[in-house]
């Protein structure tokens, strides 16, 4: 039996995104907000809330992940740093 994969709904700075894992990485959170045509930085700020009651809410440094659930929000900012 093929089960499909559930997605989960997301959203990166009010866009919603829809992922097939039930955990993120800091380097997607920055691909998806990337996406959205943003001009890159080399830092950004990362966080997070309506999480998991494992991670309800904080942020998201480089290296890390967070598990996700449904409708979960990321609010991703440049350091203005380059």
């Amino acid at each position: 039996m093929n089960a499909e994969k559930k997605k989960i709904n997301i959203f990166v700075n009010e866009d919603r995104h829809e992922i097939e894992t039930h955990t993120i990485t800091y380097e997607r959170v920055v691909d998806l907000y990337l996406g959205e045509g943003k001009p890159p930085s080399k830092q950004y700020v990362i966080k997070y809330s309506h999480g998991p009651s494992e991670n309800p809410s904080g942020t998201l440094a480089p290296g890390e992940e967070v598990k996700i659930k449904d409708g979960m929000r990321f609010r991703v900012s440049g350091t203005g740093e380059s």
